[in-house]
């Protein structure tokens, strides 16, 4: 019997476990498995709701062999708001049975057929299987580029893993840290980039993008968004449900310059215990952000002025478009490798007629959100 590709509705929750069992035996991360609830916890479909997520499966008989998710969101594309979708979370039997190694692509295809503008983002790079996997369907990719700047270079140096990784780089690091000069070093080349913008910005935290005195976000929206070949919506009614009132993680930020607000930013501040990538630093990211281009760079020093005045040892952004690019290193951020990228379909390419990822405007707030930070 062909391998069919179903909604995930609650007569396949059985199937499901019994696939996560076998992935579970055979040695997959347990935050790999699929979703036993049919019902999303993060955007789920609701009445009126325009960004929700939905789960397929691929149905071998009584047995389900695999599953992906589709996010549903409007875009601004090429002049027009329109709805594309964020194909994430693929897993399938193939990866611990060889004789099940087609689902992959069976899915991805399906997919397309029914969606055809599909990108992805993150995937841990570029080369990873599904980014390889998409590539050689004809997809573009494209790496967002990683930004960093650092608050206490002590703590960075004896803790951001890629700079411990082997026992060279650990005792280069621990030199750096003890004798201080890799934190002279670090803030001259930090203090040679940074320019601060004039006048300069301020940042004041809100509780909520809905609610009095929010038409600005919606004034904001209308105004930058015709700036970008591709963007997310990013109105108050998007954006408080991807960031809402209720969770204590984010800090929403208002931008202003002479008493004006010109954009806002969504930032992250999180202790870290033992993390894979930063060890124990504490964290700071900025998420999410929107302004028009010309005034990237005040949202951006307003963002990491706000983190700093937290505390926070180091503070990190992944931003596409180039205005952003520039405005982070304008803000005396450093780069470094990235993880995160930007896979578009051929469908999306032809229509998006853009050269490169710096057209098009994603981030950590696109795509599964702030996951693993």
């Amino acid at each position: 019997m062909p391998i069919a590709i179903r909604p995930f509705t609650s007569e396949w929750i059985p199937a499901v476990q019994g696939l996560n069992r076998r992935l579970a035996a055979g040695g997959v991360d347990a935050a790999l498995l699929f979703p036993e609830d049919p019902t999303p916890a993060w955007l789920p479909q609701l009445p009126g709701r325009e960004i929700y997520q939905e789960y397929f499966l691929a149905v071998d008989g009584e047995h389900v062999r695999g599953g992906f998710i589709l996010k549903r969101q409007p875009f601004w594309l090429s002049g027009r708001l329109k709805e594309l979708t964020f194909y994430h979370g693929p897993i399938s039997e193939g990866i611990i049975d060889r004789s099940f190694a087609s689902i992959g692509v069976l899915m991805v295809r399906a997919a397309l057929k029914a969606e055809p503008r599909l990108f992805a983002l993150g995937m841990g790079g570029v080369e990873q299987p599904l980014p390889l996997m998409l590539k050689a369907l004809g997809w573009r990719l494209d790496l967002v580029p990683f930004a960093f700047h650092v608050h206490r270079p002590a703590k960075f140096f004896t803790n951001v893993a890629a700079l411990n990784s082997n026992p060279t780089r650990r005792t280069a690091s621990r030199a750096a840290a003890w004798t201080g000069l890799g934190g002279l070093g670090v803030r001259a080349v930090q203090a040679a980039r940074g320019r601060m913008p004039r006048p300069s910005p301020e940042a004041e935290a809100f509780g909520a993008f809905t609610g009095p005195g929010s038409e600005w976000i919606d004034d904001l929206w209308n105004a930058a968004s015709q700036d970008y070949a591709m963007i997310g919506a990013r109105d108050r009614i998007t954006l408080s449900v991807l960031y809402p009132e209720n969770d204590a993680r984010f800090h929403r930020l208002r931008v202003q310059r002479g008493g004006r607000p010109i954009g806002w930013a969504v930032v992250l501040d999180t202790q870290k215990n033992g993390d894979r990538h930063f060890g124990d630093l504490r964290l700071g990211s900025i998420i999410d952000a929107m302004a028009r281009p010309a005034d990237a760079a005040a949202v951006v020093w307003a963002a990491r002025r706000f983190l700093k005045a937290r505390g926070v040892d180091l503070v990190i952004s992944n931003q596409s478009h180039h205005a952003w690019v520039s405005a982070l290193r304008s803000a005396g951020f450093l780069t470094g490798p990235s993880n995160f990228a930007f896979a578009a379909s051929k469908a999306l390419v032809a229509e998006l007629g853009v050269g490169t990822v710096q057209d098009v405007y994603v981030n950590r707030g696109d795509g599964d959100g702030p996951i693993h930070l």
